[in-house]
């Protein structure tokens, strides 16, 4: 993202540049690098130019959310505000922007469609509204209280190992469910050089008649954004810093679990045509009904965002996040390591309708014995997979319908650890800003 608040005007380029860049834009093919010449041009204060290039960019590959916004700040300096809203409004409505940076490219739509408020200071404003999606589904949960795979579980006992019969209340018991589920960001604020802007994240699940496994996640925090690039003093939705402070709080069936705080840092660049996203985590829980099984996870991920080539109405995405969790000195199998593999791929079926399907592979270890009555102490190894499918339909502006199914299965080297499950969800979700 190239644009700066500064209203000075660059030293005026030599024609020597300006027919150099020009002969590079008309020459080239590669969206990369019509990108960076297009960065260029605006540089160099030739929004026109800088305009042809990127609106090149957009042509060949139009999922690429940051040639958009600067497409929008090109045409805006050219002296087309009209046409810079409309891609501004087309950004908004096409890619998923975070709360802050949608009320960050809604208050340029304001400067730019009334110019008099150019000579107000927008950023020493704080805004009023919220924005985000709320959403209500009902669904099938075959596993719902999170039942063992096994029938019978081996343990160890001084004359040798011995099967159990699994009580039957262990087992899995199916039921049908709604969900309430909220993401939200709320006014935004002028904060040094960045933004800050509290957020609310919230699921609720009620099962019909398995009313024990009834859960509440709340996550009240603030979110910190601050833009990157060294010639910009706002947040671009491609290139910027971000940190996160969540406070958490976990009810199950009724009664809180836990309590827990994260803090995050991340760092999210574009790299080529492709977003890359890098960070660090600090998450602690503090249990409340089993206090030994407190704990804190400090992790590391990477993850990278591309089109594929086409159309640019596909996209694939990678993230790996590793950890290791520091538990309390009582706590059976003591600190773990984990690893946790995502992969998701992305099309857009129509203008209306997207499909969306994602892998997971998450490990985690024990360091320690779990239970002297399991496999003789054995340290306990977890691996869960889960895959998911989706299919969203749009149904206005506002409003879109979402189907998803999902299976999960967790193997482990102790079988009281064994889990598998699956779940339909259909739904409404509505945006609002």
């Amino acid at each position: 993202m190239a644009w700066s608040q500064d209203s000075s005007n660059p030293k005026p380029p030599s024609s020597t540049n300006i027919s150099s860049l020009t002969q590079q834009i008309n020459a080239s093919q590669d969206p990369d690098q019509l990108y960076q010449l297009g960065l260029n041009a605006l540089a160099n204060n030739q929004p026109d130019l800088a305009r042809q290039a990127l609106e090149r960019v957009v042509g060949l590959d139009p999922r690429f959310a940051g040639a958009w916004l600067d497409l929008a700040l090109a045409t805006y300096r050219s002296g087309d505000a009209a046409a810079a809203v409309e891609h501004l409004e087309y950004l908004r409505n096409q890619f998923p922007l975070t709360p802050a940076l949608l009320n960050q490219v809604n208050q340029w739509q304001s400067l730019w469609q009334n110019p008099q408020n150019l000579q107000t200071d927008q950023r020493s404003q704080p805004k009023s509204s919220w924005q985000g999606e709320i959403q209500l589904s009902a669904g099938y949960d075959n596993n719902a209280n999170t039942g063992l795979s096994r029938l019978q579980i081996p343990l160890s006992l001084p004359t040798g190992s011995t099967l159990f019969d699994v009580d039957k209340a262990f087992l899995p018991r199916a039921d049908s469910f709604s969900l309430f589920a909220a993401t939200l960001g709320g006014p935004v604020w002028a904060f040094g050089p960045g933004n800050l802007s509290p957020v609310l994240l919230l699921r609720n699940k009620l099962y019909t008649h398995e009313t024990g496994f009834n859960s509440l996640d709340l996550q009240p925090g603030l979110v910190y954004q601050q833009a990157a690039g060294p010639d910009s003093n706002t947040v671009a939705p491609n290139n910027y810093w971000q940190v996160n402070l969540l406070a958490q709080h976990y009810r199950l069936g009724g009664q809180t679990l836990f309590n827990g705080l994260r803090v995050a840092v991340l760092r999210n660049q574009p790299w080529h045509s492709c977003q890359r996203i890098l960070g660090t985590e600090i998450a602690t829980r503090a249990q409340q009904s089993v206090p030994s099984l407190s704990g804190t996870l400090y992790s590391l991920n990477a993850g990278l965002s591309c089109p594929l080539p086409g159309d640019g109405s596909k996209s694939i995405s990678a993230n790996l996040k590793t950890g290791f969790e520091q538990a309390r000195a009582d706590r059976p199998g003591g600190n773990n390591q984990s690893a946790e593999l995502t992969l998701r791929y992305e099309q857009m079926l129509s203008p209306s309708q997207s499909l969306q399907a994602s892998w997971q592979i998450a490990t985690t270890a024990d360091q320690s014995g779990y239970s002297p009555l399991l496999e003789d102490n054995a340290k306990r190894k977890l691996q869960r997979q889960t895959l998911s499918l989706g299919l969203r339909q749009s149904l206005n502006v506002d409003w879109e319908a979402r189907l998803n199914l999902e299976f999960f299965q967790q193997r482990a080297n102790l079988p009281l650890f064994e889990q598998q499950g699956r779940m339909l969800m259909l739904g409404l979700a509505k945006r609002f800003n």
